[in-house]
Parts: structure tokens; C-alpha cells; sequence
């Protein structure tokens, strides 16, 4: 067997030389080294340090670890390390997940199972301290190089590591934390970040049970949200709408919330989260668990807050935590009851696809039954999609009711699913890389989100529609609003002044409020922030 020898860096920006030394002073080894920033006047980014760091790997390393200088380690962490590579020799390993993110939430999982490891989902690799075996991480450096871009380095290497299938497992408990320090790359909009389940004592020996779940409920943003493993990929979608196609109404939910003492819309999501957690894991109690808890209701704010105001809220969402992640364990062991179908049935027609097959899926959720449209009958309603590659701003269903056919023309989709290639998609990608938006004030930009796409044709399968055609559209926004948005949503990026060589047609969209009683109901952040997601983590579609 080849004996283990993890080497590691501390990577860092010269005016933080100090603590980064202190940092690498800590393995007793020795074997720790400091690498800084070489161009640290420069824009405002890890990726060149990053790269560097991921370079220096020594020629008799099994493994290299690289912590960036604002974490917290836990007592016996440079052993626990080295014990971890022993155990998962061939694996990427992450100490530490950030507690609003999907592998934060991963983690929780994790703890509520007793399993020693979590298996990350797709999202960013959790790079504020992670190790890898000698070979992938030397690997590093010249992918990011030829695939980077301007993409965040923790983007690009989760994009490596899935590119080589190297599974990322995460430590629970997580036994880095983050320190608080500022941000030198340019990260304090993400608000306070914190582990998802720090220990400030490492584990005294490493076990080897791997978490590897369906569902992983998170809260961010304010919003309750699952990850939920499909046939190929992951699909996102709001906990209520989880929950009800699992046969348990939010109103159940809410019953039993409304005997907390925190009855907030954020101690809400809380509940939602920790219910959802109790209803998809085993039973299992342990301090790892509790801390787990502690931090959903933290990390769901932790943008929205200040550091103070998430003290003061903490104490009062661990215990509704605490109680709803309870509740869900009891409501797992009682029946459920079967989804009200609508009692219409759906197939729908046209070019196939992912989205065809998302669409679908969100109609089910909507109580219709899909079927094929070889089993359509003579009381089936047929749904054709156009094809959402097809030039053009809008994108076009026809729904067939019975008495007669009616158009729904979609401003842009946008979503998962979508099509990349759409004006909204490439300002995203700018967002992610830092390039300017180029922005023309005068122009107005309308799109769609899919899921209100799929309530649209709801509304005309069972509002007794009229018109011919209606159009549809989530968001109307100036350029400027349109930039905005981007910036909020996915990141922060300078605009610049442009003008349109073409006009776009301006949808109308009172007459399907007027006729269906439809309105969009996705904010238009909350449809970029989805689609940038989407877009960043998921187009491949591998778990």
C-alpha cells in the first residue's frame, strides 16, 4: 500500500501574508506552504491564486490540500486530513460547505443519517479547503486555463473534478470554518458565511459511510427549496410544491408551524426545510445533527442580514428547526394521501426534449394527467410545443381545449431546460465570467419562466379561454432593469452603452389576466437567479 503523504498550500493575498502563515504553521508536518496572489493589484478574484496554488503540488505527494487564509481549523484537523486520504484515497475531499448553499444542505442530510460523509450535488466545489489526490490536483491549473474564461475558480473545478468523475465528498461534521475576515475577492454581497456543521474538534478516527441522497431540502435566499435526484440530473424546486407531490399539503405544514413561537415568513421557510429533512432521512440523533439545524434558518438569511441581526434570530429558528425536523420524522411514518388529478388529460406534441419533458412534469404537478400521445383519446387535450430553437423572441403553444384551438405565445423561456443561447442566458454568462452587460436603456426585454409557462397553459386547459391567442410573459424590463436584476441575482458587473441595431415587439399581456385570471407569479429575480443556477451547474445533465 503507498504510504500517504498530504502536502498542502495556504493561499492568500500578500496584505493577509500574516494570518496565512499562521495558518500553514499549524500542520505539524510541516509540509503546509504559503502561495500568494501574483498579481494582487489586480481585479478582485482567486482564480489566479488558485491556479498557482493547485501548481505547487511536490513530486512525492499523494495528496494536496489547499486552504484559503480566512478558515478556522479544527484542533487535529491535519491529522483527521491525512486519515481522510487514507480512507477515500481516490476521491475529491471538501471540509467544509457553506451553510445556504445545496452542499451545506448535503451535509445536513448527512448528520441526520449518522454517515460520516456527504456526496456533493451539483453546484460550485467547496473550495475553501479542499484536498485532492497529487495527480487531479496537478491537473488543475491547465484545465482552468483552457476552459476558464473569467468563470469562478470554484465553478471551473467542479466542472474538472465532474469532467474526470472524481466524486467530491464533505466532512461531517465540516471541521473548517469560515472566519469572517473580509472578502478579498469580492464576496461580501454573499453576506456572513458560515459552515453548515462546524466542529471545532475533529473526529478522533474516520468512518466511511457515505450520505448519498434523493432529496436535499436548502434554504436560501429567503426560499425553501429541494434538490431532488431524476433519472440523469438534479432537478431544483420550491419545498411546498415537494411536498404536495408527496401526497402532504403545505396547509398540513402550516398547521403544525403555527404553534411556534416565530411565526415570520423566514422562520416559515425554516420549518419548511427542517420538515422536509425530517420526512426523507432515517431517525438519528447527535450533536452533529443539532448543529446541522442550527444553521438552516442562518444561512437562509445570511444575505439578507447583518451579522448582528442573524445572532439575534439564530436561537429562536433552531428551535423551530429543531420541532419541524420532528414533525417531519412523525408525519414520515403516516400515510400520505394520493395527488387530486384535475381530472384532465394531457399529452403534449412537438419537437420532445428536456423541456417538453419539464413542462410536463409541472403539469402533473398542476393535477393533469400526461399521457402519450399514442394513448390521446377522444377527450384528451393535445398540447404542441414549437421549437424553443427556432429564431425569434417568442415561443409559441397551441392548446387544444375541444371547441377550438388557442395560441399562447411566450415571451423568451427562461428556466431550466431553455434554450443557452438567448439574450438573458449570454448577460448571465457575462455576470459569472465579469464582462460588462452591454445594456441599451431604450430597449425593453420580456421573458418567461418555465414554471410560468406551465401555469399559462393551466389556465387556458381550465379557464374557459375566448381569445385566440394570448401572450404571455414573466418579467417586462427596460435594459437598465434587465441589468439590474443580472447583477443582483447572479453577480455584480459593470454596464456599458449600446444601442440595439433591431426593435423588438412589445408584448401585451392584459388578456390573459383579463380572460384566465392569469398572472406570472416567478419574481423576476428569483427566474434569473434559477436560470443562472441552471445554467452554471446543470447543463450537462450528470449527476
Amino acid at each position: 500500500m503507498t504510504e500517504i503523504r498530504v502536502c498542502g498550500a495556504v493561499m492568500a493575498h500578500p496584505r493577509r501574508r500574516e494570518e496565512a502563515e499562521a495558518l500553514a504553521r499549524l500542520d505539524p508536518a510541516g509540509a503546509t506552504k504559503v502561495v500568494l496572489d501574483p498579481e494582487p493589484d489586480g481585479p478582485p478574484t482567486a482564480a489566479r491564486t488558485t491556479k498557482r496554488a493547485w501548481s505547487s503540488v511536490p513530486a512525492d505527494a499523494t495528496h494536496f490540500l489547499v486552504l484559503q487564509d480566512d478558515v478556522q481549523l479544527a484542533d487535529g484537523f491535519f491529522e483527521h486530513a491525512r486519515k481522510a486520504a487514507e480512507r477515500l484515497p481516490g476521491d475529491a475531499i471538501a471540509f467544509y460547505a457553506n451553510w445556504n448553499s445545496r452542499n451545506g444542505a448535503a451535509v445536513r442530510m448527512a448528520a441526520a443519517a449518522g454517515a460520516d460523509w456527504a456526496t456533493a450535488v451539483n453546484e460550485y466545489a467547496p473550495c475553501l479547503a479542499l484536498m485532492l489526490p497529487a495527480e487531479i490536483a496537478r491537473g488543475y491549473a491547465g484545465y482552468a486555463v483552457r476552459n476558464g474564461d473569467g468563470w469562478p475558480c470554484d465553478v471551473l473545478m467542479f466542472r474538472y473534478l465532474k469532467a474526470l468523475e472524481v466524486p467530491i465528498r464533505i466532512a461531517v461534521p465540516n471541521i473548517v470554518e469560515h472566519s469572517g475576515l473580509p472578502s478579498v475577492a469580492g464576496n461580501e454581497a454573499h453576506g456572513l458565511r458560515r459552515s453548515a456543521c462546524f466542529s471545532d474538534v475533529a473526529p478522533a478516527s474516520v468512518g466511511g459511510v457515505l450520505a448519498e441522497h434523493e432529496v436535499i431540502p436548502f434554504h436560501k435566499h429567503l426560499t425553501s427549496e429541494c434538490a431532488v435526484r431524476g433519472d440523469g440530473y438534479w432537478e431544483y424546486l420550491g419545498t411546498e410544491r415537494l411536498l404536495r407531490r408527496s401526497g402532504i399539503s403545505p396547509q398540513e405544514c402550516r398547521a403544525e408551524f403555527e404553534r411556534a413561537s416565530d411565526r415570520s415568513e423566514a422562520a416559515w421557510q425554516t420549518w419548511l426545510t427542517a420538515f422536509t429533512m425530517g420526512l426523507s432521512t432515517v431517525e438519528h440523533s447527535s450533536a452533529a445533527l443539532d448543529q446541522a439545524l442550527a444553521t438552516i434558518g442562518p444561512g437562509g438569511l445570511c444575505d439578507q442580514l447583518l451579522a448582528s441581526e442573524i445572532e439575534a434570530i439564530t436561537r429562536s429558528h433552531h428551535d423551530v428547526a429543531v420541532h419541524a425536523f420532528a414533525a417531519g420524522r412523525d408525519r414520515a411514518s403516516r400515510p400520505r394521501r394520493p395527488r387530486r388529478g384535475g381530472g384532465i388529460q394531457v399529452a403534449i406534441t412537438g419537437p420532445g426534449g428536456t423541456l417538453t419533458e419539464h413542462l410536463a412534469s409541472l403539469l402533473a404537478e398542476l393535477g393533469h394527467e400526461i399521457v402519450d400521445s399514442a394513448r390521446a383519446s377522444g377527450e384528451t387535450r393535445l398540447v404542441h410545443l414549437g421549437d424553443p430553437t427556432d429564431p425569434g423572441d417568442v415561443f409559441c403553444a397551441i392548446v387544444d381545449t375541444g371547441p377550438r384551438e388557442h395560441v399562447l405565445r411566450f415571451a423568451t423561456p427562461i428556466g431550466p431546460h431553455t434554450p443557452t443561447d438567448s439574450l438573458v442566458a449570454q448577460w448571465i454568462e457575462f455576470a459569472w465570467t465579469r464582462r460588462a452587460l452591454p445594456v441599451d436603456p431604450d430597449r425593453v426585454h420580456q421573458f418567461t419562466d418555465v414554471r410560468d409557462m406551465a401555469s399559462a397553459i393551466d389556465a387556458v386547459l381550465t379557464g374557459g379561454p375566448v381569445a385566440p391567442v394570448y401572450d404571455i410573459a414573466t418579467a417586462t424590463l427596460t435594459g437598465n432593469e434587465l441589468a439590474k436584476v443580472v447583477c443582483a441575482s447572479v453577480r455584480s458587473v459593470p454596464t456599458e452603452y449600446v444601442t440595439s441595431p433591431t426593435e423588438t415587439p412589445v408584448m401585451k399581456l392584459g388578456l390573459a389576466a383579463a380572460e384566465l385570471g392569469w398572472t406570472a407569479t416567478i419574481p423576476a429575480d428569483e427566474a434569473v437567479r434559477a436560470f443562472g443556477k441552471w445554467l452554471a451547474y446543470d447543463t450537462d445533465r450528470v449527476r
